[in-house]
């Protein structure tokens, strides 16, 4: 097991005319060319004065019983049951879990599709709106088995309009690309996106990361409540800490709610798992809390690109699979600040070596090379007061007593440790709550500049000898009655 590892410093609702539509390209970002996409409104704004509002579908939304999406990614058939009790559904993501809104803000759409203008009532040359051998087509069948079909030509000559047309038609429209971007996007783009629920409730459970580069398990639980300091969450193993929840809520929650970028391949087989580094991942996140169990997969990563497409060292996102959650069975690429645990390590998150509060201790006894100091006091939180310090029966300065202490806890955990540890300490720490708990901490010498820290009889820390160094010159300084060194 390796012994050296080095921590590191931590770093709407939207109207039911175009409401579908814009929500979906809110969630992807697809929008058409304007920054403001945020409701139906955005589109109609956008509608210059010389728009016809040509009529071209004029339906009740519950007449569409399919449409069927013939484009260059593919395509797809969107299909609402007839029996009324099932959700629309995408036909080739039976299966997986769809974004129901998207879909239904389709059918909604597409009932009342209208266009800026007509551009010729019939044209002579369909081609040179791109409509003659088009690839992005889209049919409706209707409840009476009636159907009707669409071609999505080319750009037009105002950018965020596409022509269109009627298959066996002349008339050619200019169309809102808002309204048309669900049939031009691909299948994956109507996969929902949102992996992973909110936290379960009764209690945190258990959550265990595993990396490639760490030759450890980290994992970390629930905390007695009255043994909690700040965070209700522990870490576990390797070592046994206490969070600072300023950097740990992410690595210890970030998984509820967990929302990908994008789909990148549905149902995959295990050839595609391990072309996206997910055979030999570089680490899984399992967590489980009674029946709730689920297991995130992280594979390659993706690298950001310069404005020349060129890839940067920066990590863009991961490539990740979801074991345990119904619906999912796909290849997600997931931002890379999102997947904390990807780069983590146990130093980030952690915090006091001893977290008892001055407040609740009685004892504090400091055993070095040169003797023992047996310290004892009284105080009150509730009062925020060190009524007294007492050191073999006399009386030792509160304030002083009180900064040997604030040194104690500045200990500094960044650098964990848990390989087997040698030989007698030179330094034992016995701190001692008035409810009979406390902790014991032990310093050995490794080299001339590293010391190793046992906590509580278990291999946990290593320090640099200058803050024990500091420590003994502290516990010199207050039996003399002299201020403190804040800073080893």
């Amino acid at each position: 097991m390796n012994g050296k590892i080095q921590g590191i410093i931590i770093g709407g609702v939207v109207v039911a005319a175009l409401g579908g539509t814009l929500a979906f390209l809110q969630l992807t970002g697809k929008d058409s060319g304007s920054a403001d996409s945020s409701s139906s409104q955005a589109v109609v704004s956008r509608v210059s004065e010389e728009s016809e509002h040509a009529p071209i579908i004029s339906l009740d939304a519950a007449d569409i019983i399919q449409v069927e999406v013939a484009n260059e990614s593919g395509g797809f058939t969107v299909e609402r049951p007839s029996s009324g009790k099932t959700a629309i559904n995408v036909k080739e993501l039976t299966g997986l879990n769809q974004n129901i809104q998207t879909l239904s803000g389709l059918m909604t759409d597409l009932a009342s599709l209208e266009g800026f203008k007509t551009v010729e009532e019939s044209a002579a040359d369909l081609a040179k709106y791109g409509l003659s051998e088009t690839k992005n087509t889209f049919e409706l069948t209707l409840k009476d088995n009636s159907k009707r079909k669409f071609r999505i030509g080319d750009v037009a000559t105002k950018t965020r309009y596409r022509y269109l047309c009627e298959d066996g038609s002349k008339k050619v429209y200019m169309v809102a690309t808002a309204n048309l971007n669900t049939m031009l996007g691909s299948k994956e783009d109507l996969v929902a996106r949102t992996l992973i629920g909110s936290q379960p409730a009764g209690g945190y459970g258990r959550l265990e990361i595993t990396r490639k580069d760490l030759d450890y398990t980290v994992a970390f639980e629930d905390i007695d409540e009255d043994k909690a300091v700040i965070s209700s969450q522990v870490m576990v193993e390797p070592i046994f800490a206490h969070l600072n929840i300023t950097y740990s809520s992410d690595v210890t929650h970030g998984m509820f709610g967990l929302t990908a970028g994008a789909c990148t391949q549905i149902f995959p087989t295990d050839e595609q798992k391990a072309e996206y580094g997910l055979s030999d991942p570089l680490g899984k996140v399992h967590y489980k809390n009674g029946d709730i169990e689920f297991t995130i997969i992280m594979g390659k990563a993706r690298h950001a690109l310069d404005e020349n497409g060129k890839e940067l060292d920066q990590i863009a996102s991961y490539y990740c699979y979801v074991e345990g959650i119904s619906g999912a069975d796909c290849i997600w690429e997931i931002p890379a600040e999102s997947l904390p645990w990807a780069t983590f390590l146990p130093g980030d998150v952690i915090s006091l070596m001893t977290s008892n509060k001055i407040f609740d201790i009685n004892a504090v006894d400091i055993t070095t090379e040169s003797g023992k100091k047996a310290y004892t006091l009284d105080g009150n939180e509730d009062d925020n007061a060190v009524y007294w310090v007492k050191e073999s029966g006399k009386d030792v300065d509160v304030e002083l007593f009180k900064d040997l202490y604030k040194y104690i806890l500045s200990f500094p955990t960044r650098e964990i440790y848990f390989d087997k540890i040698e030989g007698d300490p030179f330094i034992t720490i016995e701190i001692t709550r008035k409810d009979g708990g406390g902790d014991k901490v032990e310093f050995f010498k490794d080299s001339s500049r590293r010391v190793l820290v046992k906590l509580n009889g278990r291999p946990s820390y290593k320090v640099e000898s200058r803050w024990t160094d500091t420590l003994l010159e502290n516990i010199e300084h207050l039996q003399k009655g002299e201020p403190l060194k804040e800073n080893a």
